[in-house]
């Protein structure tokens, strides 16, 4: 019934969440590509994939940041929900428990949260810091020219002196890449778990931008 849903997220959000699931998306695949290169072709006589995979690479860089900007310009100043408060570090933690037992079996219900409960808050706090992490660590390993003057290796230097040298941020990229892409399934599995059990369609509503009212099954 029409009353029994809710508008969850607005258009802004919603735009903004497939820009970030289409740049993580070609992150992913350009840069393992980059790591490991599986497909031929290449300069002179023809087209140089390595090159456009890189470009690939750092456009949806780009875009990856702009929609992080995005999202935190929405968090304090959105006339929708300005939700900044639901990320707040000691509340979150002191509610780990309490949705860590719910998930674990260990009891049957959990408190009530207004949108965000505190895994799903701590992880989406998390995923700030690596984003930036990664960029930090992308720039550091780029040899080439993303700024009108400063070469982004001399640019970054100090990310690459901070970690131990190149060799050593580029493990540090690759793995933090493994971090965010195996919460990234764990955040699509969680979705989807909770849009069966809750049948508030969960999963759907980052579409349509509605939810609606839980049903236990």
């Amino acid at each position: 019934m029409e009353g029994e849903y809710t508008y969850t997220w607005s258009l802004t959000g919603r735009i903004n969440h497939w820009l970030v699931v289409l740049a993580v998306a070609v992150l992913t695949l350009t840069g393992f590509y980059i790591h490991r290169p599986f497909l031929a072709g290449g300069a002179p006589g023809g087209v140089d994939v390595m090159a456009w995979m890189r470009f690939s690479h750092f456009v949806a860089a780009y875009a990856l940041l702009l929609a992080l900007i995005v999202r935190l310009y929405l968090a304090f100043a959105s006339v929708f929900d300005a939700d900044w408060r639901d990320f707040g570090l000691w509340r979150n933690l002191r509610n780990v428990p309490d949705i860590l037992g719910y998930y674990l079996f260990l009891k049957p219900g959990h408190k009530e949260y207004r949108r965000y409960n505190p895994l799903q808050a701590l992880t989406y706090l998390f995923w700030v810091f690596l984003i930036l992490f990664l960029t930090l660590t992308g720039f550091a390993l780029y040899h080439g020219n993303i700024f009108a003057v400063l070469p982004a290796q001399d640019t970054f230097r100090w990310v690459n002196a901070l970690l131990g040298g190149e060799s050593y941020t580029r493990v540090w990229h690759y793995l933090a890449m493994w971090v965010f892409l195996i919460t990234v399934a764990i955040h699509v599995y969680m979705g989807a778990i909770t849009a069966w059990i809750n049948r508030d369609h969960t999963f759907r509503s980052i579409i349509t931008g509605y939810k609606a009212k839980p049903r236990r099954a």
